[in-house]
């Protein structure tokens, strides 16, 4: 498909770009939009060469428009993409700005809502925040930021991005308001990915990641861990006397600069977490000082700590202040590999849908977004989304695995 760009100075002076040409589901979005509009669609459906699109035509006709990713490494991806397509009519670029300024004098800016402020200020004609499922804070970033942006111009918006449980995407897809159109397709739905293909990946991965990730359904309960919203129901700690003379088990995932760490005790006679905590770019001095008062104030019998990276050193140093668990290995301490982890993932899952174990309502997202993925290899990758954490996820899965041993281990 071409676009035409001309040059304000010179009329007849036309450049020529090419887009790719939609398929017919994407065209369907294009030509009968609201004002609002939401986007639910199944992985490789073509979102991102819609939302292309969607930015490129506004900015070639002189306007102002801007582009939202979770993050400012999803976000460079599509910099990078659209930027080469529009280098012939670019007139100015920053790159440490992520923003152009085409010949028709039309921008395009990009921004990462690492930062939920981000766009604050500006005015557009047009924005897109893709893959909103993943979107942390996205509720503020929408209401209080975005869409002040398009007042001056009466601006419209897409929102899309592949369904991660029911959150705040879910809340506008279902969105009850003649401005807003919502909008639903499946990979089936892109004319370019033979449905074999699909067909072979049903196969291959649990039943729930297919409706989310490729049927592109809003479930209540994430892509892998089921009656999450029925387990994360805890709001705050218990007290120690009121599990005394229980069998209390801590556990932990350590952190310290971008992702977090996280402490958590829980009672094997009740299945659920007491007590639990979570914080970053704190030393390790303070850390394990915040693990030993927790575990005394407990009385706890055993701690089961991740062994990774700095959580070795971690363990030495507190092995003689509290009684430590062996992993898989025999060894102190548990160590995450590719082959430790589909069983501690899976035993989790197995913690919420068949012994009622309880957890923090603070876990209740990283638990929703969880993906379990098959890999080229064939073999099942378990990570939070890009940029996403799952230091509660982790946590949570390491206290099980200990509070799930036979009893008598307590004793040992």
């Amino acid at each position: 498909m071409l676009a035409t760009a001309t040059q304000n100075s010179t009329r007849s002076n036309k450049i020529r770009i090419t887009l790719p040409r939609p398929h017919p589901a994407q065209q369907s979005i294009r030509h009968s939009a609201a004002r609002f509009n939401v986007v639910a669609a199944g992985r490789r459906f073509g979102k991102d060469i819609l939302f292309d699109d969607l930015i490129i035509k506004p900015a070639l006709d002189g306007y102002p428009v801007a582009y939202f990713e979770p993050s400012y490494k999803t976000l460079m991806e599509v910099w990078r993409r659209v930027q080469n397509t529009l280098a012939p009519v670019t007139a100015e670029k920053s790159q440490a700005e992520r923003y152009l300024k085409l010949i028709t004098g039309g921008t395009i800016t990009f921004w990462s809502l690492d930062n939920p402020d981000s766009g604050r200020g500006f005015k557009n004609k047009r924005v897109v925040i893709n893959e909103a499922g993943v979107v942390r804070d996205l509720e503020y970033a929408w209401n209080d930021v975005i869409r002040a942006t398009l007042i001056d111009m009466q601006g419209d918006a897409y929102i899309g991005g592949t369904p991660k449980g029911m959150n705040y995407f879910s809340d506008l897809y279902y969105k009850d308001d003649p401005a807003w159109k919502s909008w639903h397709y499946t990979t089936y739905d892109n004319p370019y990915i033979p449905p074999a293909e699909i067909d072979e990946y049903k196969r291959n991965v649990p039943e729930r990641v297919f409706k989310q990730e490729i049927l592109a359904e809003f479930l209540a309960d994430g892509t892998y861990f089921r009656n999450v919203d029925q387990r994360a129901v805890l709001d705050t700690p218990d007290q120690p006397e009121q599990h005394k003379g229980h069998k209390l088990f801590m556990a932990s995932d350590w952190a310290k600069f971008e992702d977090f760490s996280v402490f958590v005790i829980g009672c094997q006679n009740c299945a659920k977490v007491v007590d639990w905590w979570r914080g970053n770019q704190l030393d390790y001095t303070y850390q394990r000082e915040r693990m030993l008062r927790m575990a005394r104030a407990w009385g706890v019998g055993w701690t089961l700590p991740e062994r990774n990276s700095i959580g070795e050193p971690n363990i030495e140093l507190l092995k003689h202040e509290i009684r430590i668990l062996n992993g898989p290995d025999g060894r102190p301490g548990f160590n995450t590999t590719a082959t430790t982890k589909p069983a501690l993932i899976d035993g989790l899952a197995g913690a919420f849908e068949n012994n009622g174990f309880l957890v923090p309502r603070e876990a209740m997202r990283e638990l929703q977004i969880y993906e379990v993925e098959l890999s080229a290899n064939n073999r099942y990758t378990y990570s939070a989304p890009d940029n996403q954490h799952d230091d509660w996820v982790m946590a949570l899965a390491i206290l099980w695995h200990a509070m799930s041993r036979p009893t008598g281990v307590f004793f040992a």
